[in-house]
């Protein structure tokens, strides 16, 4: 049979506003809906608002968050704009939205189509089945774009939940989901003391950063993390055109950084931004030819000294489980402490899961 973009997006519409659901619990007075645009943020904040606290959401992590009431606006406009309603699902009770999901998607460096679907539901409102009936929702959905939009290449389901989100985990689990990988957070507070500055590695020097190194700090970046994952397995698909892009925007204040040249290459470096009353080390990463040497031990704690010497004691980084670099045992020897873990949940096309 061959597939009709437009008649399966004009069935993805009409299946999109049929309600009930397939997999509906019996929760009397619930609905769901699609999107609208820009009028929904304001319940959709809070929802997000509302289940901050018990999800344990940290405002000043690098991995989550709460978007403002104008970030969610702007997104549902952006859909609106990119005819992507269809990547959203609002749920709700005698009127009230109680939760909502959407799709998000990506490619990765071994060429899989990954779409992720984070949702969340009210916390007086969970262990109803509403989250179960939005993401199995989603994976139907997910099926049906996969089709349209990359047709015959590899893709699978994602879903996220961190070490505080018992019940978004229980939910993937039971769906047939396991852990890809995970991220983890760690944090360095203002009473740790820091250790000694240490020398940098022979032939080695920092030089300030300048405009016109932002391609070259991209290149090195994007060769210090080729091997990090097995055939490109949940590797960033890296445009290092794009990245020296957004390090020249106003986000960020090179006299933060580290950079690290041996004549005219660049060796490592550690890149900061200051936000939210905290500091990010956003990048800390040595390129193949000089590690073992403790380059990536000097550029660091010549960042945490710039950062304490201008009176910033709050500062994160975030870094995966499996790297084989094992870069964490950097980042604890230098006093920072596991803050918080995040698995990143996956799922093929093709599990079959028991009922």
């Amino acid at each position: 049979m061959t597939i009709n973009e437009n008649d399966l997006l004009d069935t993805i519409e009409t299946s999109f506003t049929n309600i009930p659901l397939p997999d509906m619990p019996a929760v009397a007075g619930l609905g769901f809906h699609p999107i609208r645009g820009e009028q929904d943020a304001d319940a959709l904040y809070a929802v997000r608002a509302g289940c901050a606290a018990r999800d344990q959401i940290d405002p000043l992590s690098t991995l989550e968050g709460v978007p403002s009431r104008e970030q969610i606006a702007e997104m549902l406009s952006n859909a609106v704009t990119e005819h992507r309603q269809d990547c959203w699902l609002v749920a709700q009770v005698d009127g009230q939205v109680i939760g909502y999901i959407r799709i998000i998607n990506w490619r990765e460096a071994d060429g899989m189509w990954v779409y992720l679907a984070p949702g969340w539901v009210l916390p007086q409102w969970r262990d109803h089945g509403i989250g179960t009936a939005l993401l199995r929702w989603t994976e139907e959905r997910i099926r049906r774009l996969a089709a349209v939009e990359h047709p015959n290449e590899k893709a699978e389901f994602a879903g996220n939940a961190s070490s505080t989100e018992p019940e978004a985990a229980a939910l993937l689990q039971h769906e047939g989901y396991y852990v890809g990988y995970t991220a983890l957070e760690l944090r360095l507070d203002a009473s740790t003391p820091l250790p000694a500055l240490t020398a940098l590695p022979a032939g080695i020097e920092v030089r300030p950063a300048q405009p016109d190194h932002h391609a070259l700090i991209a290149a090195s970046i994007d060769e210090a993390y080729r091997n990090e994952y097995a055939a490109g397995r949940f590797g960033e698909d890296f445009d290092p055109v794009s990245y020296a892009a957004d390090l020249g925007s106003s986000r960020h204040d090179p006299s933060l950084w580290q950079i690290a040249w041996e004549g005219d290459q660049i060796a490592g470096q550690v890149l900061t931004v200051i936000e939210r009353g905290r500091a990010e080390m956003f990048e800390v990463s040595v390129r193949p030819a000089w590690r073992r040497r403790g380059l990536a031990r000097a550029l660091l704690l010549r960042a945490l000294h710039g950062l304490r010497g201008r009176g910033v004691g709050e500062m994160r980084l975030h870094t995966n489980d499996e790297f084989p670099t094992r870069a964490q045992d950097l980042y604890r020897s230098v006093g920072f402490r596991l803050l918080k873990e995040f698995p990143r949940y996956r799922k093929s096309f093709d599990a079959v899961v028991t009922p």
